[in-house]
């Protein structure tokens, strides 16, 4: 990229997003420190992007609804090499596809383990002290204690975890802290990678839901994934446990968790997404005492989304001056990609530029 200026393409949500000011001036930042032009997107055709990638070395994509199809338009096949991702899943991402027209993809995989885990926690908590019930008893002016619920004693309980990443480890370090037996399924873990973070692996999803008092997925949504949390789950959970869900709306079977809880086959939920967002105001789970619910923010913070807006920059420099990214979701694309240099640090970037 010595002869020329690197391009960067910024694929925004439009409609006004409150974030999208700041977050374009952070990864700007990022791109423009590194001497690279930094560029927004504001076609609205399929056309029009495609002639905005023959311009750019790396896109980063904030809520841009971009089409798989695109990708025949770039890697091997155009200028634009790589397209970064806010976030920590890849939905609506075809893997396969970028991978063999050699585009790099890359995401903002670790900025709000934190937030999210600690999301999970409140509204595990939520769960645990029937929250939701008794905010509204109070705001109601019923201010007794006769005819408390049951309550169970957390310490001793049991956490079940499906997906053992960066934030499904958080949350397991943060259970542990409350007394809580942790266990999980993952199939892409080891009973010794367990064992570093003091969690009981077990072999089946059925387990999880069998043995818990309240569960956790943390997983990325695919056609794996979809629909993973369904009658059978449900079915097979105690009667006092309880879901929680900061992952994605999808994982979960809507119908079928509302069927759950309106039979009493699960004591609650707690959950920041929903199958359908914005969600609709007359959604069952919107009525009930013992649902909590939050909209979609759990990896929010004004320090995570800066940490995650200027690894946006970052990532789409290393992707356009030739370096494999930091946090590579398609490692396949390796076999259809040309050479890369290794990820270095930022500052090392900065100081070799």
């Amino acid at each position: 990229m010595a002869d020329e200026t690197i391009r960067i393409l910024y694929l925004g949500p439009g409609g006004g997003d409150t974030h999208d000011a700041s977050s374009t001036e952070q990864q700007s930042r990022a791109a423009r420190a590194y001497g690279a032009e930094f560029v927004q997107y504001s076609g609205h055709s399929e056309g029009e992007l495609i002639e905005a990638l023959k311009d750019a070395d790396c896109a980063i994509n904030q809520g841009h609804d971009f089409e798989p199809s695109m990708f025949v338009h770039m890697g091997n096949n155009g200028r634009c090499k790589g397209l970064v991702s806010f976030g920590h899943g890849y939905d609506g991402m075809d893997l396969e596809s970028a991978s063999v027209n050699g585009v790099v993809l890359s995401n903002t995989a670790s900025f709000g383990t934190e937030e999210v885990s600690n999301q999970t926690m409140m509204l595990f908590l939520v769960c645990a002290r029937k929250f939701v019930l008794h905010d509204k008893l109070v705001k109601a002016g019923q201010w007794t204690r006769q005819y408390l619920p049951p309550m169970g004693h957390i310490a001793g309980q049991t956490f079940g975890i499906v997906g053992l990443g960066n934030i499904g480890r958080a949350v397991a370090r943060k259970a542990q802290a409350f007394g809580l037996n942790v266990i999980a399924f993952d199939p892409y873990r080891s009973s010794w990678d367990a064992k570093e973070y003091g969690v009981e692996i077990v072999p089946t999803l059925k387990e999880v839901a069998e043995r818990s008092d309240y569960v956790s997925p943390h997983v990325f949504l695919d056609e794996g994934t979809y629909h993973m949390f369904s009658d059978d789950f449900f079915k097979a959970m105690k009667p006092t446990a309880y879901f929680i869900n900061c992952s994605r709306g999808p994982v979960v079977d809507e119908p079928a968790l509302i069927r759950a809880l309106q039979n009493g086959e699960i004591a609650g939920a707690g959950l920041d997404v929903f199958e359908q967002e914005p969600v609709d105001p007359d959604n069952p789970l919107l009525k009930m005492d013992n649902v909590g619910v939050t909209n979609h923010y759990a990896s929010y913070s004004e320090v995570a989304w800066e940490r995650a807006n200027t690894q946006l920059g970052e990532e789409a420099v290393r992707i356009a001056d030739g370096y494999w990214p930091m946090s590579l979701i398609n490692p396949d694309v390796k076999h259809h990609s040309p050479a890369r240099q290794d990820p270095i640090s930022w500052e090392v970037m900065m100081a070799n530029r």
